[in-house]
């Protein structure tokens, strides 16, 4: 009877979600703590485990290699366990970054949709597919904005942004003049030893920078930078794909960590120097950084990443961009002299950065746990 209740319905009252990606290019199960790319893997990870602990039924259905059980008890489908999964009825079906066809072979209630990216027609092939969905889910106000531009179709809608681990990413005793960089892909990465060269000497401050970002770990198969590289103007430059070796520009140009390294490292820097061209929807760097009261210099009128830095009390936010060329350089080094030269600011922006709203998982598995039952 408990099998023909998996297959057929719920167990006992238990609100049954179905996760939907293919795009993970994971091998096991074991892969979602050490080699998951990413915010979207990151949350299609921590998402369906906090639901589960909030005693909700959840699967993954995914392209990963070997299926398999997180720690929490979400169940991990392969491309080869079709038939199991849709025999079965679901409350809820959520499709990860894009609907496709729509799934029709799938049994569910609900159809829902949760964006992670910038919008393009292939998230939605048949846009009119968009008014059948009881929801769709945004990161942001940004990200909601330019998706309603792209597909009017977009019917009711929720915003849940990502979380962080908080037992992680929290502050720790500063070193205020360790300025850090983190991002993937590398954004921006190019720029920064002109801007930490330039305020180190402004400063006269014994200044050192982290950039822990590396495309042939993070994004495999992405082009990497050889040394004897020149950046240009062009559109890999814009992203960042083409940066000069560590040792000609004095800024530590590290592999990434895994996340407790990380948080450790965040958690000490005094300062994040992201000098960015692309429009984040919710970035994980930035979440992360604050979460760890570290203040964060970037580009401003981007993306989401205003809807949590806010100028002057937890970052700096320029008014040009990076397209902008050289006055966007000269911003982002002003706005950091004018930190790092004024303690009382600095330490300021620490506790204002400690306190900005950011969400645990838990906290995240909550808001998707009423926004789901609020749908059945």
């Amino acid at each position: 009877m408990l099998e023909y209740n998996r297959l057929h319905g719920t167990i006992g009252g238990t609100m049954r979600v179905l996760f939907i990606d293919f795009t993970t290019a994971l091998n096991t199960v074991d892969d979602l703590k050490t080699r998951a790319r990413g915010g979207m893997v990151s949350s299609l990870f921590l998402v369906p485990n906090a639901l589960s602990q909030l005693n909700m039924d959840v699967s993954v259905w995914s392209d990963i290699g070997a299926g398999g059980t997180t720690d929490k008890g979400v169940r991990w489908y392969t491309v080869e366990d079709y038939d199991e999964v849709v025999r079965q009825q679901w409350d809820c079906l959520v499709m990860n970054r894009g609907i496709g066809n729509g799934y029709p072979e799938i049994k569910a209630k609900h159809r829902i949709l949760w964006t992670h990216d910038l919008v393009h027609g292939g998230h939605a092939p048949y846009p009119e597919y968009l008014k059948s969905l009881s929801a769709t889910v945004f990161m942001s106000r940004y990200a909601e904005w330019i998706w309603r531009i792209y597909y009017p179709q977009i019917g009711k809608s929720f915003r849940i942004p990502n979380g962080v681990d908080r037992s992680i990413f929290y502050p720790r005793k500063k070193d205020l003049d360790y300025l850090i960089y983190i991002s993937a892909p590398n954004r921006g990465l190019n720029r920064l030893g002109m801007i930490y060269e330039s305020v180190k000497a402004k400063t006269g401050l014994p200044l050192t920078m982290k950039a822990f970002s590396n495309m042939a770990i993070l994004h495999p198969g992405e082009r990497e930078a050889k040394k004897g590289d020149i950046a240009h103007e062009g559109n890999d430059d814009l992203f960042g794909t083409k940066y000069l070796p560590s040792e000609e520009c004095g800024v530590q140009v590290l592999n990434p960590l895994p996340q407790p390294l990380l948080g450790e490292e965040l958690g000490k820097a005094g300062l994040m120097i992201l000098p960015t061209g692309y429009p984040e929807i919710c970035s994980n760097a930035v979440l992360q950084s604050l979460a760890c009261g570290t203040p964060i210099v970037t580009t401003g009128n981007l993306g989401a990443t205003g809807e949590w830095v806010k100028l002057n009390d937890n970052g700096f936010l320029t008014k040009t961009q990076l397209s902008d060329y050289t006055v966007h350089l000269t911003e982002i080094m002003r706005g950091t002299v004018d930190i790092l030269t004024d303690r009382k600011k600095h330490l300021k922006m620490i506790i204002n950065a400690e306190r900005t709203k950011i969400h645990s998982w838990d906290e995240i598995g909550s808001l998707w746990a009423n926004m789901l039952k609020a749908l059945c």
